[in-house]
């Protein structure tokens, strides 16, 4: 994780050099996410806790983008509000399970305010709701925390999804991972399995993602450098729950770089 700290604030200072003050303080908060999911991981005990450190920098890095993008103030309302129900949750929340179900469910209010945002011409916006909706009607039948955390993965790659396809990302490409998560959803033996196959899969498609939105190009090395390191730590997980860490760290570091591009 601190290799690629090292490398975004490597990029920030190829590319920041001559910027304003504004886009500075943008990119030194995108920083302070990072550093802060880097101190938060040297006092998780395990890998649930990694996880929910993770979902909730997700929720940071996702409100950062999306007051970026509202420039009009049209979302302010509700971006504030995704904030302050984490916050309010979480002062009830007796385990690390419950916490990345509440950061998992305000990732996918976030990219919904992304994706409309993004829909200048109202074609997904249908899309982005039904989304919200099936989340919602997920979560009353779900039975325990780890099925809602798997609500919310998956909630999260259906979002992810219709941005790639608002981004203009090659739609074989969405295809591919869409096959992917059917594919990984059917092998599962549990929710726990499940949990690792959205969040691998929000990987992948916050890869493609960050990686059109880079017009030219300057994130790039930092786009293949957490990609790689997603595979290269997945290869020594032992078990679910080091895997789900591994894919929401790595998730977040994706996001860090498509911040950039915004």
């Amino acid at each position: 994780m601190k290799r690629i700290v090292a490398l975004f604030l490597m990029m920030t200072l190829l590319t920041t050099c001559a910027v304003s003050n504004a886009a500075s303080s943008y990119t030194d908060l995108i920083s302070s996410v990072l550093d802060s999911m880097n101190q938060n991981n040297k006092s998780a005990s395990g890998a649930p806790q990694q996880t929910a450190n993770g979902a909730y920098r997700a929720v940071e890095m996702l409100t950062l983008m999306a007051y970026r993008l509202d420039s009009s103030n049209s979302y302010t309302e509700i971006i504030d509000s995704a904030i302050d129900t984490l916050n309010a949750n979480n002062k009830s929340l007796s385990s690390a399970p419950q916490q990345t179900a509440n950061g998992l469910y305000r990732c996918v209010e976030l990219l919904a305010v992304i994706g409309l945002e993004l829909d200048s011409s109202g074609k997904y916006r249908e899309f982005i709701l039904q989304v919200l909706e099936d989340m919602d009607t997920n979560n009353k039948s779900a039975s325990s925390a780890v099925h809602q955390e798997v609500n919310g993965a998956y909630r999260m790659v259906d979002m992810l999804t219709i941005i790639a396809y608002e981004k203009g990302v090659d739609s074989t490409m969405i295809s591919t991972v869409l096959d992917s998560w059917k594919s990984g959803d059917s092998s599962a033996s549990g929710a726990p399995q499940q949990l690792v196959n959205g969040l691998y899969r929000c990987v992948e498609l916050a890869y493609m993602i960050g990686s059109k939105s880079d017009s030219w190009g300057i994130w790039s090395s930092y786009f293949s450098s957490v990609y790689d390191n997603w595979v290269d730590i997945n290869k020594s997980c032992q078990g679910a729950p080091q895997q789900a860490a591994n894919g929401m760290y790595r998730f977040v570091e994706m996001l860090a770089g498509w911040a950039q591009t915004l």
